[in-house]
């Protein structure tokens, strides 16, 4: 069994007005600049994208939106031709995107179990048979008899979900929808797409969900503009992933703060208290700096010893830590400017410092 793409790129048209195009550029709504593809302006939805799943394969897809997650999954379902290169499967490939597509308001539970599978290419022996398993999930009972139009918007889940996970897939691609309902129900989900997973031979996720990715895949795709940013193990994906989001944040954060103010000589940056307690020689560290235009802080300890520098933690320009009773005469607590990493200040801790209060 094998699902592979092959240098795919798919482009989409787009309105003929610069200025739209500008605003949806500078907004970050397009992937990638726009270009001309036999006299149209077009988009690159995907751009050069390649990968090759075998037997067993899980697979995690991330990306912000309109990275181009489910293009590439409509693609490998082979809802969307590719421009240039090419998707080769070995079987079919059974795509869960939308799961009110089919859904009739008018039609009640049951009639709509038939509907939906008749879509999916079922036989209606095969739909009743998989009936009873179906309505036992959703736990919907008597409202199975009633129009789907009487359903909360949480009941037609249920319905929709139990419907597109009861069929056998050889390879299944899923997009995000999965993240829906719940947290009773999403524990249902997990046990639920568990199975499917296994009796799947091949396995396409999408999801914004990192605990499903990392319970139900084992590799990751990490798509940004159009192209693969990274593949690789998941939980390293998602790590550098992380890192890398908290990184924009931070750096979205220092951009809409002033510049920092210059701190007066002698300001006492950092603060210390003696031990609360006899005994004890850990001290409690306190500063104030909001009022220099600082945001946050990265406090840090040096210790003579092995003249090696460990972050403790970042923090409100505001606040205060208490140590352990690792600290000792000499140990330097410094901050910086989680900003731009500039030095603010430092203390020297000495024997006095270590004294308990009396």
């Amino acid at each position: 069994m094998q699902l592979s793409a092959e240098h795919v790129s798919l482009y989409f048209p787009i309105p003929l007005g610069r200025d739209w195009q500008r605003e949806q550029h500078a907004s970050g709504r397009l992937g990638g600049r726009p270009f001309e593809y036999r006299g149209r302006p077009c988009i690159r939805a995907l751009d050069d994208v390649s990968l090759s799943l075998r037997q067993g394969a899980r697979l995690g897809v991330i990306g912000h939106n309109g990275s181009g997650k489910s293009t590439l999954l409509r693609t490998l379902a082979g809802l969307y031709a590719p421009h240039q290169g090419k998707v080769h499967a070995t079987a079919p490939v059974s795509g869960i995107f939308n799961m009110s597509i089919g859904f009739r308001q008018e039609a009640t539970g049951y009639r709509n179990i038939v509907l939906k599978g008749l879509i999916a290419g079922k036989s209606r022996r095969e739909i009743d048979a998989a009936v009873p398993a179906i309505a036992e999930f959703t736990e919907l009972g008597p409202y199975l008899d009633l129009p789907l139009s009487t359903y909360s918007q949480g009941m037609a889940l249920r319905l929709a979900f139990a419907i597109t996970t009861t069929f056998t897939h050889d390879i299944l691609v899923m997009d995000e929808w999965i993240g829906a309902g719940d947290a009773q129900f999403q524990e249902r989900v997990v046990a639920r797409m568990n199975s499917v997973f296994e009796a799947a031979h091949i396995c396409v996720l999408a999801s914004h969900n990192k605990m499903l990715l990392q319970r139900l895949t084992d590799q990751c795709l990490w798509m940004q503009d159009g192209r693969v940013r990274m593949h690789g193990a998941t939980s390293e994906v998602l790590q550098i992933h992380d890192e890398e989001v908290k990184q924009i944040k931070r750096r979205a954060e220092a951009a809409s703060l002033p510049d920092r103010l210059p701190l007066p000589d002698g300001y006492p940056v950092i603060r210390v208290s003696p031990p609360a307690r006899s005994g004890s020689v850990a001290v409690e560290l306190a500063w104030e700096l909001e009022e220099f235009n600082v945001g946050r802080i990265r406090l840090a300890v040096y210790n003579p010893a092995n003249q090696q520098e460990q972050l403790m933690c970042t923090a409100p320009a505001r606040g205060s830590r208490r140590t352990g009773e690792w600290v000792r005469p000499g140990f330097e607590f410094r901050i910086y400017d989680d900003r731009d990493g500039a030095p603010l200040g430092q203390v020297t801790i000495d024997a006095a410092d270590l004294a308990p209060k009396r």
